[in-house]
């Protein structure tokens, strides 16, 4: 993901944010924590721990009950990196986005 001016890394962080509330958040929750149907619980995004590569593959291509790119239109890179620049800011110390 791109790491130029910090103004660019804010830009990021905003279209990223802008972005997970539309494409993201109905299945990973408003604070990207997961959230329950009932039945199952979505994983929590805050601790994604799998690194940069493996969040692109997942992204691109599904993984368990989540559709490829959320089962909608594809993402562009850009905003690929708009979404791990918001997520990395909203992810715990422990989260792995290298």
């Amino acid at each position: 993901y791109s790491t130029d001016s910090n103004s660019n890394k804010i830009d990021l962080i905003k279209n990223g944010e802008e972005l997970y509330k539309k494409r993201c958040a109905n299945c990973h929750g408003p604070d990207g924590k997961g959230k329950s149907n009932g039945f199952f619980l979505s994983p929590n995004l805050t601790i994604f721990k799998k690194g940069y590569a493996s969040y692109l593959n997942i992204l691109q291509n599904g993984y368990g009950r989540m559709p490829a790119y959320g089962g909608r239109s594809e993402l562009t890179i850009l905003q690929l990196d708009e979404l791990v620049s918001y997520l990395k800011n909203i992810s715990t110390n422990e989260a792995n986005w290298k």
